[in-house]
Order: C-alpha cells, then structure tokens, then sequence
C-alpha cells in the first residue's frame, strides 16, 4: 500500500522529502466521527474515495475506499463518497454521527433546498434520505498540519 501511495505522489528528484505530521481531533464530539474524502487525478483522470469511522476516544472502527471507473466528475466523487460513509454508518447501526468532508460546494449542497434538475438529484436525495434518519451532523473540514 505504501509503494502504491507513493506512486501518486512522485517526488522531484531535487527536492527534499520532508514529514507531514497530521493529528486526528474529535473536536469534543462524544459520538462517532467520520472522515471522508474524494478524488480526481492525473491524465487519464484516476477517481477514487475513502473515509474512515472512528470514536470519539479516536480508536478506528471502519473504513472504506474505493475507485470509480471511467469518471473524471469530481463532483460525483465527492458526493459519492459521502453516501458510501453514510451507508457504512447505517450498516453498522451508527445514527449519531458528525461527518467532517472538505468540499464546502458538497455540503451546501446537501444543506440547501431539493434541487429537482440537479445531474445528481438521486444521489443527493438519497444522501439527505440518510441524513434525516439519525442524528448526522455535516461539517467543513479544512487540512492543515501542524
């Protein structure tokens, strides 16, 4: 898996490899957390997903990834995972939950009235059909290290 993360990342041979260390915060959440993300990258275009469910002692329960084929929507990407943490969520019984995601335009989204002409109105109805059913909290989450 290592050999593989690198490989979407190639270094410049003239630069330095430096460590970025990243901490996990359940930002005093007593329930259960999930991180998700989605991506779109190179030429050809490679989309893929993945989150991660956790307590909010930070002790790792789940997670979950996986590649769409023949897409360069990143908009798609995004939302889809976002329904494949909720669903993951709802299969392991999960209802209070507080779901950190970085795309801002997702959560608005998501957020904001039924859109009837939407691409993905089917896959954001059945997102906010998740979302009405347990206690799910959407927040924006913004990578920084320290």
């Amino acid at each position: 898996m290592i050999a593989t993360l690198k490989s979407c990342y190639p270094c410049n041979s003239n630069s330095i490899e430096e460590d970025n260390l990243v901490k996990w915060n359940n930002n005093n959440h007593s329930c259960v957390i999930l991180n998700i993300d989605g991506s779109c990258l190179g030429s050809p275009t490679r989309a893929g997903y993945g989150g991660v469910l956790r307590n909010y002692a930070s002790f790792y329960l789940s997670g979950f990834s996986g590649y769409i084929q023949n897409s360069s929507d990143i908009m798609y990407v995004e939302l889809y995972a976002i329904y494949q943490g909720l669903l993951l969520a709802k299969n392991m019984g999960i209802s209070n939950l507080v779901c950190y995601y970085d795309s801002l335009h997702c959560i608005n989204i998501l957020n904001g009235p039924s859109m009837r002409f939407h691409i993905y109105v089917v896959l954001i109805q059945d997102i906010k059909e998740f979302l009405e059913r347990g206690n799910v909290t959407m927040n924006h989450f913004e990578f920084s290290s320290e």
